[in-house]
């Protein structure tokens, strides 16, 4: 157990190390642009799922207050050094746990939150379905949840792909499912939708927004 846990420890250092030079070309390409959009228009408490190496800290405005969580270590480090780059680093507020741990519980109160945002981490999340009711609880009536994540394709063909590449390549990056059916599971929690987009990148791609229902409007 010990030499295992050790080689995980190793390989998410390496990982965290090669994350931004990897995506640099499709960040550039793909994801900058819809990154600035979706966050665009974010105010209030927010809290970000898997901050990652912090590269959505620059779209965010100075309306936001933002706790983000991130379960690898090594990950965190290099966010922590984009956020102290920022203007008012203390409105964000980082910490090294993942949003199934009961720790959360102690960071955010039920209907407090303004959005959430999840950007290429819902393919990471062990249990997504908790994850999404636990979404419901924290935002407010009206909190918005906002996505950018790859998904499985509609089409049977690229999706039966998706399923058959999915074991291998969640070996390499650090158990990302290529063929989670994400926009639907997003539904099925109780999400209302509010704008989609669905693009390729060699596979589908979603970019969305959606909101919690305000039952008292209704």
């Amino acid at each position: 157990m010990e030499k295992s846990m050790g080689k995980m420890v190793r390989y998410s250092k390496t990982f965290s190390l090669v994350y931004d030079r990897f995506m640099f070309i499709l960040e550039r390409m793909f994801f900058r642009s819809r990154r600035s959009r979706l966050l665009a228009t974010v105010k209030g408490k927010v809290l970000e799922v898997g901050v990652g190496t912090g590269i959505n800290f620059e779209h965010y405005t100075s309306e936001v207050n933002m706790t983000g969580i991130e379960p690898s270590p090594h990950m965190l480090k290099r966010a922590k050094k984009k956020r102290d780059l920022l203007l008012i680093p203390e409105r964000f507020e980082l910490h090294n746990i993942g949003c199934g741990y009961s720790e959360m519980e102690k960071l955010v109160a039920p209907e407090s939150l303004d959005a959430i945002v999840c950007t290429l981490v819902l393919c990471t999340i062990p249990n997504p379905k908790e994850a999404l009711l636990n979404f419901m609880k924290w935002l407010k009536p009206g909190g918005r949840l906002l996505v950018l994540e790859h998904i499985r394709s509609h089409n049977h063909t690229t999706g039966k792909m998706q399923d058959f590449l999915t074991p291998a390549w969640a070996k390499l990056a650090e158990g990302c499912q290529l063929n989670r059916p994400t926009d639907k599971m997003i539904l099925e929690a109780g999400f209302e939708l509010l704008r989609q987009e669905h693009f390729k990148i060699g596979i589908p791609f979603y970019e969305a927004e959606y909101q919690k229902k305000d039952l008292a409007l209704r």
